[in-house]
């Protein structure tokens, strides 16, 4: 019941009585009606013997402070954690076990106490730390309540202090705190006391003051003074009885009103003057009182009144004065499952439940009723097949069955019904409606499953209809009609079922058919059109039953056919399309039977590049066949599915379900039955009604929900804990326990299936593990350590508690792996190390003498070893050195240079590689003395010997340090000038070839010669415009090319490269030795020569031209 205050001040009924008004008695015997408008539908969720409900009488209903909902039956206790039903009965002999099994009411404390009052046991309250019931008792240790004292209600106010209404011994209150208590029972002498000891219900006011209902009527308490005023006779006065009247239920509401459910009825003290307001049961009015056995009063949060009667639970619409009542209906499981209301319930989060006799407990979700479900006009067929809207407030609504409703927009009632009449042409042609449209003349057409086409007059309200003749090639093609379209021309297309296509000529008032061809442009794949949409190009887009997607030009009737290939993905989902939506972006999305939603990528005016990206049950779809969708203002997709409705994304593909649950008329819907207004309010129809809504008005439950753990089990079994599991602190465990299982809960009962759960244990776990639905997570093996359970859940709306629930776990470890076990383990460590020490300590002793004898040979036998080794290092480095190093001359051999030369053309192909930068170029240079053999001849091996080691002297003087120089072999040497061009090579052969002309060699013994050199060089790369395309050893055999050119001058240098026309000759090796001088003349080689004629520095010859006489022998 409704508790909170208003914040205004109270109004005592002293002071009303004070101003003398008289108390005006007013029957509500309804004449107003709302038409033939039905009450808004109510969709339950039931809690009873199916779910393991063990009795059927569900007499008090309570939310603890924890979140767990609590059900007090005739046997026994029930706690539901949203997922399963958790019975505690009394067990003789068990402490801490229930007094009595009828639980007649229940209340919850802010301490987490729950309070259980019993007809026969008195009152007893659940320590909520371990569970266990303890009685009731009175600062001097009895009992509160005699436990064979019937309790029929409980409340807490807002001091905390319990009162407890028994059967037989008045009203009991006891502070909680300081168990003291305090009796208010019924005195004849005291007109001050109660009306009677029986008390049956109890409710604060919103001034502290405590209404009590009596088997006499309600009285009210005022807990300071303990004086009480007695009003039952005026509410039975009121109600019309002869005597005293048993009141059920009282409640004041957010407005101070009284009410008060009697055997007699339902009474309502108002609050300003004092009237009072009866209400009674009239058989065959609608509006009233469904029972005057009234049991159960609950104002909800949104200040809703309901009743709880013996006939169905009513609902009071204070505006009209009436009531909508809910019954138990046998064809809808989703009805109140029992009529006989007994207890009624808000839990924290809106969700209303009601407790009936013999069926359990129903549940209703308020937030449901945003969706707008209705039954539609005629209560003769519920099934919504059509909508259709015109500009006078009237909704139109086809049904399967039924004919066609009129709906006032304004009032939701049914303004008329239009039913086919066998006799009568003019009235509708079919009942079954599978399309209506109002056309922008304000027309309203109505496509029938099986009689064609029909158009409302809406003066005479006659039908004129049009079917197929075959006589008339203008008439309609076929006698079904699936789908209506006015397109942006104000032209009617008519999809039909076995006729295909159909545009209506207003002149002719006849039809253009576009009918199945197998070939050729024109024609439809199929003559079954299930769905029409114009795009914002003009281009009309057919959906058909079997056949696929066409794309229709209407201006030339040239027809684009789309199928689905199963191979590609990228190809329509399915060849059924039962919706075609345009969106306010002009972006097509077609839903299909099986195959989910299609969106089509490109333009319907290129349709070779058009592509379909498809979303499914996969990525969160309620389910793969799609009726209907509609644009919502944000620019959000509805799809109606046979599973529930959709709310898709476009722009993230984020999909969010809605099921029967939320509100909707069912889970499935029908086909064609979708519709959005001028206003902007999304209707969708089906088996069961429809449902009308505006997506930006939705309620949604945005209260994070309570995460609890619910079980604790060590290998499958309960796990022995001095607390509950919700109440757990920590968890220990031994080594022995190797598997655990933690079962958690979100109490949130909107819908638990659809709550949705992530947890973590800190220590073992990476990451959040989403686990969807399941609730209960199994570990195995944990290694000693400290962990963290760490649960987040969110309810059915997808709000999360990322709080959540957070539980420390910690492993001991094995007795063998405890500290005290690792110090016994290190002291008999250090024992048997020490037994070893000393063992081997002798053993060393014995060896002692040995070593030492054989110190002395080991000392020699080392050093004669070390003497060997460094002669053996020795010869190594001079063995390593000689393998690179030329003897004579000291500079490195052809092996040397191979060697660096290879190394430094691969680190400059691997910095090309690697950084882009260009690779350095090099110039090859072979030097050749002219005149060695001579000398050789005349003066012997040995003075060619040293000309060849002051040759060697000259290059490493002019070469730089990074160059590399070597003795080629014979009198040839080889420079490698690095990073050089033919420029930088021009430059140091001329100082190579001045010095060595200007050199006066010494032969020893006072003899000396003159000689010169010639020097041929090449560039590598070759052609710097392709550097692969000859290599540094050809590049070399090209240098010694050039050596024979020059040596035909002698004492002269000659040097070439090749330019970027050199690339394209075939054979460059061959061509440059063979063919010198076409290459140079075609600029295909960049030469370089001696620019003038040296000449010798003594005898002022010139080299080129000397004889071998001519060359001194000796001084």
């Amino acid at each position: 019941m409704r508790k909170a205050s208003d914040g205004r001040a109270p109004r005592t009924w002293a002071a009303r009585r004070a101003a003398s008004v008289a108390i005006a008695i007013v029957a509500a015997g309804f004449g107003f009606t709302r038409g033939v408008e039905a009450a808004q539908p109510m969709h339950f969720t039931h809690l009873g013997a199916d779910a393991g409900l063990a009795q059927g009488g569900v007499m008090a209903i309570v939310e603890d402070s924890q979140g767990f909902l609590w059900l007090g039956t005739e046997d026994g206790l029930v706690r539901y954690d949203g997922y399963a039903l958790r019975h505690l009965i009394r067990q003789r002999g068990v402490p801490g076990s229930l007094p009595n099994n009828w639980i007649a009411a229940l209340a919850s404390g802010s301490d987490g106490r729950l309070w259980i009052g019993t007809d026969g046991g008195g009152v007893a309250w659940r320590d909520p730390m371990t569970g266990r019931f303890l009685p009731l008792r009175s600062a001097a240790g009895e009992a509160a309540v005699p436990p064979e004292e019937k309790v029929r209600a409980l409340h807490l106010d807002h001091r905390g202090h319990l009162w407890i209404a028994t059967r037989t011994a008045g009203l009991v209150e006891v502070d909680v705190v300081t168990a003291q208590v305090r009796r208010f029972q019924h005195s004849e002498a005291d007109g001050a006391t109660l009306s009677d000891d029986g008390v049956l219900a109890v409710a604060e006011g919103h001034g502290g003051a405590l209404w009590v209902a009596t088997h006499l009527g309600v009285d009210r308490l005022d807990p300071a003074s303990g004086r009480v005023e007695r009003l039952g006779l005026r509410v039975a006065a009121a109600l019309g009885a002869s005597g005293p009247v048993q009141a059920n239920a009282v409640l004041e509401d957010q407005h101070g009103d009284l009410w008060v459910g009697t055997d007699a009825g339902l009474a309502k003290i108002e609050a300003a003057g004092e009237r009072v307001r009866v209400y009674r049961s009239q058989r065959d009015v609608p509006g009233t009182l469904p029972s005057d056995h009234v049991q159960a009063l609950l104002e909800d949060d949104s200040g809703r009144l309901w009743i709880g009667t013996g006939a169905g639970l009513a609902l009071f619409d204070r505006r009209a004065e009436r009531f909508d009542t809910y019954r138990h209906q046998a064809a809808d499981p989703a009805s109140l499952p029992d009529d006989y209301v007994i207890s009624l319930y808000e839990d924290r989060a809106g969700l209303m439940w009601i407790g009936t006799k013999t069926k359990g407990v129903a549940k209703w979700n308020p937030r449901s009723w945003s969706f707008g479900h209705q039954l539609g006009g005629d209560p003769a067929g519920t099934a919504v097949t059509a909508f259709a809207e015109d500009g006078k407030e009237t909704l139109w609504l086809g049904t399967f069955g039924a004919g066609l409703s009129a709906i006032d927009r304004r009032t939701g009632a049914a303004r008329s019904h239009y039913r086919h009449r066998p006799n009568d042409p003019r009235s509708l042609p079919d009942d079954r409606v599978m399309a209506a449209l109002v056309d922008h003349h304000g027309t309203l057409w109505v496509g029938t499953m099986t009689a064609g086409l029909a158009r409302l007059d809406a003066g005479s309200h006659a039908f004129r209809t049009y079917r197929p003749d075959a006589a008339v090639a203008q008439s309609l093609p076929a006698l079904g009609v699936m789908c209506l379209l006015e397109d942006t021309r104000g032209n009617l297309w008519v999809g039909t079922y076995g006729g295909g296509l159909a545009r209506f000529d207003r002149a002719s008032d006849g039809f253009r058919r576009y009918a199945l061809a197998d070939t050729g442009e024109e024609g439809l794949r199929s003559d079954r059109a299930t769905a029409l949409a114009e795009d914002p190009s003009g281009l009309l887009w057919v959906g058909t039953d079997g056949g696929g997607l066409d794309l229709l030009d209407p201006d030339t009737g040239k027809v684009v056919r789309f199928v689905h290939q199963r191979d590609d993905t990228s190809t329509l989902s399915a060849n059924t399309v039962y919706s075609v939506h345009v969106d306010p972006r002009g972006g097509v999305w077609i839903g299909t039977r099986g195959g989910g939603l299609d969106h089509i990528i490109g333009s319907a005016r290129r349709p070779d590049d058009i592509r379909f990206r498809n979303y499914s049950e996969t990525d969160g779809l309620a389910n793969d066949t799609v009726y209907g969708i509609e644009s919502d203002s944000a620019g959000r997709l509805w799809l109606s599915t046979i599973g529930g409705l959709s709310r898709f994304e476009p722009d993230s593909g984020a999909i969010r379900n809605f099921r029967q649950s939320h509100g909707l008329q069912g889970d499935e819907f029908n086909f064609g039955a979708h519709f959005r207004s001028v206003t902007g309010q999304l209707f969708f129809g089906g088996p069961n009604g429809y449902n009308g809504f505006f997506p930006e008005r939705l309620l949604y439950d945005e209260i994070p929900p309570p995460v609890v753990l619910t079980a604790f089990l060590k290998f499958n079994q309960p796990a022995q804990a001095p607390l509950v599991p919700e109440q757990l602190k920590s968890i220990s465990l031994g080594y022995k326990d190797a598997v655990v299982t933690l079962e958690f809960a979100a109490l949130d009962f909107a819908a638990p299936a659809a709550n949705r759960y992530r947890y973590m244990l800190q220590g073992f776990d990476s990451g959040w593990v989403e686990a969807g639905a399941k609730r209960s997570v199994t570990y195995t093996n944990l290694a000693a350590g400290n962990y963290v359970f760490r649960v987040r859940a969110a309810n059915s709306d997808g709000v999360w508690n990322e709080g959540g629930l957070s539980l420390p776990v910690t492993v001991a470890p094995a007795p063998w792996a405890t500290w005290w076990a690792r110090v016994g383990y290190a002291l008999l460590a250090a024992l048997i190390i020490y037994w070893l020490w000393s063992t081997q300590q002798r053993k060393l002793q014995r060896e002692a003498e040995y070593a030492r004898r054989l110190q002395v040979e080991v000392r020699d036998r080392t050093v004669e070893l070390a003497e060997r080794n460094r002669e053996l290092e020795h010869l190594n480095r001079q063995l390593k050195e000689a393998s690179l190093t030329d003897p004579l001359t000291g500079l490195g051999n052809r092996r040397y240079l191979q060697q660096m030369l290879t190394q430094f053309v691969s680190a400059e192909e691997l910095r090309e590689a690697q950084h882009g930068a260009p690779a350095l170029s090099m110039v090859l240079m072979v030097i050749d003395l002219d005149y060695l053999k001579p000398i050789n001849d005349m003066h012997g091996h040995q003075a060619g010997d040293r000309i060849l080691t002051q040759v060697a002297d000259i290059l490493r003087d002019c070469c730089r340090a990074g160059d590399y120089a070597a003795r080629w072999g014979g009198d040839e040497f080889v420079v490698a000038y690095l990073g050089a061009d033919l420029s930088n090579a021009e430059v140091l052969a001329e100082r190579v070839r001045s010095r060595v002309a200007k050199q006066i060699f010494r032969l020893g013994d006072g003899r000396v010669v003159r000689t010169s050199c010639s020097i041929g060089f090449a560039r590598y790369p070759f052609v710097l415009e392709a550097p692969a395309l000859l290599t540094w050893e050809q590049c070399l055999s090209l240098a010694d090319a050039a050596l024979f050119h020059a040596k035909k001058q002698r004492n002269a240098w000659l040097g070439w490269a090749g330019t970027a026309a050199a690339a394209a000759v075939e054979g460059l090796l061959q061509a440059v030795e063979t063919d010198l001088e076409r290459l140079e003349r075609e600029g295909r080689l960049d030469v370089r020569r001696t620019q003038f004629q040296p000449e010798d520095t003594v005898d002022k010859l010139r080299v080129g031209a000397r004889r071998r006489s001519d060359w001194p022998t000796g001084v």
